[in-house]
């Protein structure tokens, strides 16, 4: 009887992520090159930065932030495909923890199609809260994508959840 509800509850819990899955919008931009899925429609901004152009995709739920910044190097010449992005990365990995109260809990590299990423984990206070964020950083052709999730870590298999939905319909275009 004990395995019978195991099995249950498992089963359930798959079907409703996938359920939760099925009900998220794919997102797609042909200026980035990039293609993903989120709960709901992102708010899209565009910018130029010293030859740098951004485009930004931003969704928040009741507790999830979800991100994705893409920036266009080609306007100054770099290309990633032929350069160490090392440096690029630290100086991310920096700004991404500029806030006093930031803690990095984890750095790792992280693969997809061929490329090497990098993500890491961190911690902020937000108010009188504690989020976790997981960013990864992956530098393809004249684009660095910074892909970020984060929400209330005493939330944290809810997010963990969510960030494999999220981080696993990523598709380079």
């Amino acid at each position: 009887m004990k395995k019978f509800l195991l099995v249950c509850v498992l089963g359930l819990a798959w079907i409703s992520s996938v359920m939760a899955q099925e009900e998220w919008k794919k997102i797609e931009s042909e200026k980035s090159k990039i293609r993903f899925t989120i709960p709901d429609q992102p708010i899209v901004q565009s910018k130029e930065l010293n030859g740098i152009s951004i485009e930004v995709f931003s969704f928040k739920d009741a507790v999830t932030v979800f991100g994705l910044v893409a920036s266009d190097f080609s306007g100054v010449g770099l290309n990633f495909t032929y350069s160490d992005p090392t440096e690029y990365y630290e100086e991310m990995k920096e700004g991404s923890l500029v806030t006093g109260s930031a803690i990095l809990l984890g750095e790792r590299s992280v693969a997809y199609q061929k490329m090497l990423g990098k993500e890491i984990e961190y911690t902020q206070m937000v108010g009188k809260h504690e989020y976790t964020y997981f960013k990864r950083f992956f530098f393809r052709g004249k684009y660095i994508y910074q892909i970020a999730i984060g929400g209330p870590s005493r939330m944290k298999r809810i997010l963990l959840d969510k960030k494999n939905l999220y981080f696993n319909s990523i598709e380079f275009i």
